[in-house]
């Protein structure tokens, strides 16, 4: 234990910042633009747009006073021609007076004085009301009740107003193993924090506007096992079962206990495991009882990268944030499907700051600013900002809801009619095979035949590249290309691919393993944002 103590000490020495970095983060200079529209809409709907402005360290810069022009792929979109930030104080903007006419993916496009071109999300315009709607949500964030800054109320704003989320869940840990000792912050959530978070979660709860899940982080102690994020259905009767309990101190005693509670309370729970191969705090599939029925998803990527499949297998973003990856067979998400768990994939920031859909420790190394050390303490968020941490942009969740509700939206969860992106791209994702899409019809079909895998993609860039993993092969590989630059059209990509092959299914060991084909997608974009969605079971005919 003192062998691992130390390896962890040290990956703050080796990372340690230099003056002159720091010194570089002092400068404030426009360098991106953020225009934020909802994915999923109806032809002539209104709809306004979130335009935020931000530096090159990603802080909001309010003194900003340039202007953009406006402009659509949609020939008979109605909107404003320009957007003048000059005329305001402030580094967000509520542009309305927008509506899409054409249906298929519309853009919104903005370009600054200089020629700049910035682009919207992708918006999906349809001719009459679709059955699901595309809700965006962060929902692994941490603030001042353990070891994060700022308050949650904080991080609540910032979602809603700043980067428009539909959806932010806070998780803070039930205990801690860092500079918080375990059973300090454990007497803490039992006395008083796990309450007050449920009065923060349901103060900002607004249906139809903004959905607040309520959950928290099980915590194991750093190099003693993996942590799992629990989300419950409401807020009033949730339940704290903590990772120091004998009673749920083991992750299949934990399953049990929120199974039981699921009976007992007439609610519904869910426990989500998140950075399984991070070295530190990792999460072995292979060495677990795993009940995929109250563990339907992985955390597939956050701030600390993707837990998909190894570095050496072709991981374009693996852990190296803490002690790196484990590298041992057991801990990608790739694993799980071998095994034969039935788990879907999603994505969070787990940010330690109140930012939720915009973490910036990736960014280089920079001081925070004193009101932000005043106003929110220091907690990772900050300390993290002044390491080299190797970390990525947060994640973000997909939800195809039927409606703004919790209910709707935990429902998508429980079903795993969800996938994950980068931040802050809002990519837009489409995935089925044999024309059921994830989260339809428990995500499987029966293959008696050839089947028809369908994807469409639309992206916050280019395309440079789709891949359809089959059986944790890149089966199929559609390239696009890496051209940052490249015009609207390199945005999309769509298309089908037929699979004649008789299903295989896969093994791990002489007794474990899946029955069934398992499909899904990874996109990449050539501004270095990735989406991950699925997977679709195909289960032989019997």
């Amino acid at each position: 234990m003192l062998t691992k103590a130390i390896e962890s000490v040290k990956v703050f020495a080796d990372n340690k910042p230099s003056l002159a970095d720091l010194a570089r983060g002092r400068r404030r200079r426009f360098d991106d633009v953020e225009c934020v529209l909802p994915s999923r809409v109806v032809a002539d709907e209104p709809l306004s747009a979130t335009v935020s402005v931000w530096d090159e360290y990603l802080r909001l810069l309010p003194e900003y006073d340039g202007a953009f022009t406006i402009e659509s792929t949609d020939p008979d979109a109605i909107h404003p021609d320009r957007l003048n930030f000059g005329l305001t104080d402030e580094a967000v903007a509520e542009q309305e007076g927008i509506a899409f006419e054409t249906p298929g993916v519309q853009y919104l496009v903005l370009t600054d004085e200089s020629g700049r071109r910035f682009v919207s999300n992708p918006v999906q315009v349809f001719e009459s009301e679709p059955e699901y709607r595309l809700y965006w949500g962060d929902i692994h964030l941490h603030s001042q009740f353990s070891d994060g800054a700022g308050s949650m109320s904080k991080g609540f704003e910032f979602g809603r107003d700043v980067m428009d989320l539909d959806v932010v869940a806070y998780t803070d840990h039930d205990t801690m193993g860092f500079f918080i000792p375990p059973k300090l912050q454990r007497r803490r959530m039992h006395g008083g924090y796990f309450e007050d978070m449920k009065t923060v979660t349901k103060r900002y709860h607004d249906p139809g506007e903004f959905v607040t899940l309520f959950g928290y982080e099980w915590t194991k102690q750093p190099n003693m096992g993996g942590h799992i994020n629990v989300y419950f259905d409401g807020v009033d009767d949730a339940e704290l079962f903590d990772s120091l309990d004998t009673d749920t101190n083991r992750y299949e005693k934990l399953f049990r206990r929120l199974q039981a509670w699921r009976e007992e309370s007439d609610g519904d729970a869910l426990a989500i495991p998140h950075h399984p191969a991070e070295a530190m705090y990792p999460f072995d599939f292979s060495n677990v009882d795993y009940d995929d029925d109250v563990a339907p998803l992985v955390e597939v990527y956050s701030q600390w990268g993707s837990s998909e499949m190894p570095r050496a297998e072709g991981n374009p973003k693996p852990v190296q944030m803490g002690q790196g990856e484990m590298g041992d067979p057991g801990h990608y998400v790739q694993d799980a499907h071998e095994l034969g768990y039935r788990v879907g994939m999603m994505g969070s920031s787990d940010f330690h700051a109140p930012r939720p859909g915009r973490s910036h420790i990736h960014l280089p190394p920079h001081l925070p600013s004193l009101s932000d050390i005043w106003e929110d303490g220091v907690g990772w968020g900050h300390i993290w900002r002044i390491w080299e941490e190797g970390s990525y942009p947060g994640g973000l969740t997909g939800f195809y809801a039927s409606d703004l509700s919790r209910e709707s939206v935990f429902e998508s969860l429980r079903s795993r009619r969800v996938y994950a992106t980068s931040q802050p791209n809002r990519t837009l994702v489409e995935f089925a095979v044999d024309g059921v899409a994830v989260g339809e019809n428990d995500s499987t079909v029966t293959a008696d035949g050839d089947r028809t895998v369908e994807w469409l993609v639309a992206g916050t860039a280019p395309v440079e590249r789709v891949t359809v993993v089959k059986n944790n092969e890149d089966w199929h590989v559609v390239e696009g290309t890496a051209d940052e630059s490249a015009g609207l059209d390199a945005f999309t990509e769509s298309g089908e691919v037929v699979d004649d092959e008789p299903v295989t299914g896969m093994a791990w060991d002489d007794r474990r393993g899946s029955d069934a084909d398992v499909y899904y997608l990874r996109v990449e974009q050539a501004d270095g944002g990735m989406s991950w969605a699925g997977p679709i079971w195909a289960e032989p005919e019997t």
